[in-house]
C-alpha cells in the first residue's frame, strides 16, 4: 500500500485494483484509468429521490435511501432521467481502503458540459466526494439533471476519482516559485504569464475570453432527452445556441441558466503534478464556473513542449444575473503534487479534449 504522501498516479491505481482495493462485479477496466484518476461507472440500481440528503454517522447511504425513495429505478437497460430531479444511483466500484490512503471524486469534463450535476456518496460521511481513509463499502452517485432530460445507462462513466495518502496541495509561495522556474500558465501568445498577474492565495487564476466571433455557447430549453452512450450523435442546435461576442464588451449571463466559455489563458499540467479548477474567489460573486475539476498530468504538454490549452468554463449564475467582460477573473486551478511523475500523460490516448482551443461542447454532440 502507498507509504509516500501526494496524488497516486496511473500505475499506482493499477496496483490498488490488482490488490483489491477498487473492485466492481465486471472488474476495472484499463480504460478506466486515467493519468493520475480512476473512472467510476453506474451500476443498475438507482433511485428517484425527493430531494438531496447526506447520511449521519453510523448511517449507510443505501439505508438512507430506500427511506426515502419516491421510486425505484433499473438501470440495467436505458432510463430517462427527468431535468431538475434528484436522483442517487449505486456506483459499480466498492473500495476497502488503507488507513493511509483517501479518495475525493469530481465530475468528468463530459459530463460538466452537459450540466449533469453529480456528486459522490458513502456510508457514514456527511461530505460529498469524500472517500474518508480506511473506508469500505459502497459508493453512490447523486445526479441531478439541470439543463437537459438525460437517458442513463449501467456502465456509463460520469465522474472520476483521485486517491492520495496526505494530500500536496501546493501553496502560493512553491507555486510561484515552480511557475518562475517551467511556467504553467500562458497567455494568448503563448508567452509565459507573469507570476505577479496570476498567482494568488495558492492558485493561477484565469479569465474570461470574450475575443471570439463566437465567444461560448447556451443550453436552450427543449424537450428533447440527451442520451448519455450517443456520442457525437446529438444536434448541437436541438441543445446549444451559440454566443456571438458581444458588440458592447459585456456578456450578460441570465440567473439559473447554462452557458459554456473558455478561459483566456493556457494551462499545462507537469508530469508530477495534477490541477483542479476550483472557484476564483467566494466573495467575487455566487456563481460556477466549472463542475468537473481534475486536470490530469499532461494537461497543455504537446510532446517536448509545454504550451499550455485553454480551460472550458461551464457558468451557471446562482444569486443573479451576472455580467462578464473580456479578461474578467472567472475561475483559478489549483495544484497537488503526484507521488512519483506521471509516465502516462494526458493526451497519448487520444483524449477528447487534448486539443480544445476555445470553447467546446462535449463530446456527445456531432460537432464535438
Amino acid at each position: 500500500m502507498p507509504t509516500l504522501p501526494g496524488t497516486l498516479d496511473a500505475t499506482a491505481l493499477r496496483a490498488l485494483v490488482a490488490e483489491g482495493v477498487v473492485t466492481a462485479p465486471g472488474g476495472i477496466t484499463d480504460a478506466q484509468i486515467q493519468p493520475a484518476s480512476l473512472d467510476l461507472t453506474l451500476g443498475a440500481e438507482g433511485y428517484r429521490m425527493p430531494g438531496s440528503v447526506l447520511p449521519l454517522a453510523g448511517e449507510t447511504v443505501r439505508g438512507l435511501v430506500q427511506s426515502l425513495a419516491l421510486e425505484r429505478l433499473d438501470l440495467s437497460k436505458p432510463m430517462s432521467l427527468a431535468r431538475d430531479q434528484v436522483y442517487v444511483i449505486r456506483l459499480q466500484e466498492s473500495v476497502t481502503l488503507p488507513a493511509d490512503l483517501e479518495a475525493y471524486t469530481n465530475s468528468k469534463s463530459s459530463t460538466g458540459r452537459i450540466d449533469l450535476a453529480t456528486r459522490v456518496l458513502a456510508d457514514g460521511s456527511s461530505r460529498y466526494d469524500r472517500v474518508p481513509a480506511g473506508y469500505r463499502g459502497e459508493l453512490w452517485i447523486e445526479l441531478i439533471p439541470r439543463s437537459f432530460h438525460i437517458v442513463a445507462q449501467a456502465g456509463a462513466s460520469l465522474n472520476q476519482a483521485i486517491f492520495f495518502a496526505e494530500r500536496q496541495v501546493l501553496g502560493t509561495q512553491e507555486l510561484t516559485a515552480r511557475h518562475q522556474r517551467t511556467p504553467l500558465l500562458f497567455g494568448d501568445d503563448h508567452q509565459p504569464i507573469d507570476a505577479a498577474r496570476c498567482c494568488f492565495d495558492g492558485r493561477l487564476v484565469m479569465t474570461a475570453d470574450l475575443s471570439r466571433p463566437v465567444v461560448g455557447f447556451l443550453a436552450k430549453p427543449t424537450h428533447k432527452p440527451l442520451v448519455l452512450t450517443a456520442l457525437r450523435q446529438h444536434a448541437m442546435s436541438d441543445f446549444f445556441a451559440p454566443l456571438p461576442q458581444p458588440s458592447s464588451g459585456y456578456l450578460f449571463l441570465e440567473k439559473d441558466r447554462f452557458y459554456i466559455l473558455a478561459t483566456g489563458e493556457r494551462v499545462a499540467v507537469p508530469a508530477d503534478l495534477a490541477c483542479e479548477m476550483v472557484p476564483y474567489d467566494a466573495s467575487a460573486g455566487e456563481f460556477r464556473a466549472h463542475y468537473a475539476g481534475f486536470f490530469d498530468p499532461g494537461w497543455g504538454v504537446r510532446g517536448e513542449q509545454t504550451v499550455g490549452a485553454r480551460a472550458v468554463l461551464e457558468v451557471r449564475s446562482h444569486e443573479d444575473d451576472l455580467i462578464v467582460r473580456h479578461g474578467q477573473p472567472i475561475c483559478a486551478m489549483a495544484y497537488e503534487r503526484l507521488q512519483r511523475p506521471c509516465r502516462e500523460l494526458y493526451g497519448q490516448r487520444g483524449n477528447t479534449y487534448a486539443d480544445q482551443d476555445g470553447p467546446l461542447l462535449s463530446k456527445h454532440f456531432a460537432s464535438a
